[in-house]
């Protein structure tokens, strides 16, 4: 093992690197709807007791681990941003060259109700940063009295956040998100839009605030992929008629140039018809639920369009016709675990899933290729109804149509019992 440690660094790093990083960790691009991993699992799958071994076996390994766990920091305490922050600080006072905070990769902020001193913590963070390349901001604010029918409350991501993020990783940053109830300004926004060019993914629950610009000025994102607009996954009644979303849409409909490299459109209805007419040919990939308004507008205008994910139990999706799509995806409202006696769930669940399931057979879709079901949350029952997914694994089979599951496997490998106990151990 001696001789072995003895290796150049420069060999052991991508070997330590596939043992400390969660495969898709530090990509910039959003999975794939149809992808089997999901952000959950790439925290889950940190293996602290590896990782702290590791840091053990000699010096040098010391060194790259801790340059490795520093890629991607989870940040869900206060007293954890307090260390890091003084940790990044006291590393750049004392290594001037390569100060530990220049590792850092990607940033997932997981705060509740975070206080002055915690985001004041944060910002020192940010400014020790420089190659950020993602940032997920998942902060979440509760009532301080709350109720059965208390709405969280907004709040805004501070200026000086926006400020650090923005003088430190301009250039560097590639993926952006805001996916609770802490949003940005619009001018704050307008800031990192206009500065950080070489964002390819954008996330927005909601815009905070009143309209401080006005939305007719001409913005161009040239290297967006991805834009998701509104409470995801749900897109919930709160989405709708949204103004500074739709404000921000209208921005973005003036020309084909603005956003020249979209592919990815999720959200509730501030698709607006405009921003569909103006960019519509060259989406690939489209998430809403499925009484959306304009949903027949954005088949129209998607003659390009390759995946369409319907949210359930939004069901009702009419007949469509398209000549291109090849995969629907039927993922559930709510990915966490929910429990309904069995009657409730044939009435709600499996009924209204049966009827989509006949709306999209009845569809006029010529190139589908793949209908997959996401059994988890409130759809993860559906494995005890093992007749009904045989019925639908036969019927699209017949078709050449693959139907499957959340993982990949096809419909026909499940049944009730062992397989169904086996699917919920598999459950992240």
């Amino acid at each position: 093992m001696g001789m072995l440690r003895d290796l150049p660094v420069e060999l052991w790093r991508p070997i330590l690197a596939s043992l400390v990083r969660s495969p898709g960790v530090l990509s910039s691009e959003r999975q794939d709807p149809f992808s089997e991993v999901r952000d959950i699992v790439i925290f889950l799958n940190r293996d602290v007791k590896t990782h702290s071994a590791l840091l053990l076996v000699c010096k040098v390994w010391h060194h790259v681990v801790t340059e490795l766990t520093h890629e991607h920091l989870h940040l869900t305490s206060e007293e954890q941003v307090a260390v890091i922050a003084n940790r990044f600080e006291e590393s750049r006072m004392h290594s001037i060259k390569n100060p530990l905070g220049t590792c850092t990769r990607r940033i997932d902020l997981q705060l509740s109700n975070p206080s002055d001193q915690c985001l004041n913590a944060l910002v020192r963070i940010l400014w020790c940063t420089p190659n950020i390349e993602i940032l997920i901001n998942s902060n979440y604010y509760l009532a301080m009295n709350p109720t059965f029918h208390t709405t969280p409350p907004q709040a805004q991501t501070r200026t000086e956040i926006i400020d650090a993020l923005i003088e430190t990783c301009s250039k560097s940053l590639r993926r952006v998100e805001w996916t609770s109830n802490e949003y940005p300004s619009w001018s704050d926004l307008m800031r990192v839009l206009r500065t950080a060019t070489g964002i390819t993914s954008l996330t927005l629950a909601n815009i905070y605030g009143n309209l401080t610009e006005r939305p007719s000025r001409y913005l161009a994102l040239p290297n967006l992929k991805t834009l998701v607009l509104g409470d995801s996954p749900s897109f919930s009644h709160a989405s709708l008629g949204n103004v500074p979303l739709n404000a921000f849409l209208t921005m973005l409909a003036k020309s084909p140039e603005q956003l020249p490299s979209l592919q990815r459109l999720e959200g509730f209805s501030p698709f607006s018809p405009d921003f569909l007419r103006t960019h519509g040919s060259k989406v690939r990939i489209v998430r809403t639920v499925a009484f959306t308004p304009l949903l027949h507008e954005i088949i129209a205008t998607c003659p390009n369009l390759d995946t369409f994910v319907t949210i359930f139990p939004h069901h009702i999706l009419d007949l469509l016709s398209h000549p291109s799509l090849k995969r629907i995806g039927i993922f559930p409202i709510s990915e966490d675990p929910v429990g309904v006696p069995s009657a409730i769930f044939s009435a709600y669940i499996m009924k209204p899933l049966e009827d989509l399931l006949c709306q999209i057979d009845e569809s006029q879709l010529p190139k589908l290729t793949q209908v997959r079901i996401r059994n988890i949350g409130t759809l993860a029952n559906i494995t005890e109804h093992p007749l009904f997914l045989q019925k639908w694994w036969k019927r699209w089979d017949s078709r050449g149509v693959r139907f499957d599951d959340k993982d990949g496997r096809p419909f026909n490998l499940v049944s009730s019992g062992n397989d169904s106990v086996l699917d919920k151990v598999r459950r992240p």
